[in-house]
């Protein structure tokens, strides 16, 4: 589950929307500047700047996401990135679409869990928006003409991968899901699992501990032996609680800390994304540049 972040306070957001106008209108002229002349898609620098670029300038994708002219350069691939609870694909990926696209990888991602006109998705049922995400994989593959893709879920979107790869047939179109920070376990910070108690977030139950949805995923092993799984975790997760509840300890699944990498990293569940050495790190793992350097403790911790 992915909270507002700390910087959601309206009344700031709005009085920084009035100072700030001018300067994330002249980012996104920059951006558009840049791509024109085939320099690297520029990356926003934090969630802010995502959310101002959003909701004062209209932009609804990161600079390099969903260019459906897209063909992966030699040895990259196609990559669909799942955002989490309360968010959309502008705040989450603000850094690492353009992150990825500029490796040679086609970026795409969509809003899902909510209405058009709401500034936050994710928040109807981690079914239905598991629905949402397969059609949505459909539409890329044959798009780009890909087999399978690399999914990257965060929070919420971890969770959602999860369930689409084992219950939705999603193993026939998905060759690596790193998951980030994934609510795959739940988090005790879901007050309730009954959908009928919540007024607006189903995905908010439904990511209880103990919520029907998260006992269909149980029941039987979670991942499908034909998937690459990695799993990317902080030690400073406030938000998905345990942090252990995190990781899927079954075969194929590496379980990573961005600590056992970083050690002095003090990265949070949302910071992760804008991070530049985690985000560096995160860009590798799913371009599998890290596969053979995984420290020893953490493979003896994934079973590998």
């Amino acid at each position: 589950m992915t909270v507002l972040p700390p910087q959601v306070n309206f009344m700031r957001v709005l009085r920084a929307a009035l100072l700030l106008v001018p300067i994330a209108l002249l980012s996104l002229a920059t951006g558009c500047s840049t791509q024109a002349m085939g320099e690297p898609h520029p990356a926003k620098s934090n969630w802010t700047s995502s959310f101002l670029s959003h909701v004062l300038a209209g932009q609804t994708v990161p600079d390099g996401v969903n260019n459906w002219a897209c063909r992966p350069a030699h040895g990259q691939g196609v990559v669909v990135l799942v955002h989490g609870t309360f968010s959309n694909t502008m705040y989450s990926f603000g850094a690492l679409g353009p992150a990825l696209a500029n490796t040679g990888m086609c970026v795409y991602s969509l809003d899902y869990g909510a209405s058009a006109d709401t500034w936050f998705k994710g928040l109807n049922a981690v079914d239905q928006s598991a629905a949402e995400i397969a059609e949505f994989v459909r539409s890329v593959k044959g798009a780009t003409g890909v087999q399978r893709v690399t999914l990257v879920g965060h929070s919420q979107g971890g969770l959602l991968g999860f369930y689409y790869i084992k219950m939705l047939g999603g193993h026939l179109d998905v060759a690596h899901f790193v998951a980030l920070a994934p609510s795959v376990g739940g988090t005790v910070i879901s007050k309730t699992p009954n959908r009928e108690a919540v007024d607006y977030c189903t995905a908010c139950a439904d990511q209880h501990p103990d919520s029907e949805l998260l006992k269909r995923l149980r029941n039987g092993p979670i991942t499908v032996p034909t998937v690459k799984y990695t799993v990317v975790a902080t030690k400073n997760d406030k938000v998905v609680l345990p942090v252990e509840s995190q990781f899927v300890r079954e075969p194929g699944v590496r379980n990573l800390y961005i600590q056992d990498f970083l050690p002095n990293s003090r990265v949070s569940h949302s910071g992760m994304l804008y991070n530049e050495d985690s985000l560096g790190l995160i860009v590798d793992l799913v371009s599998a540049k890290q596969a053979d350097h995984i420290p020893a403790q953490t493979r003896a911790a994934s079973g590998k």
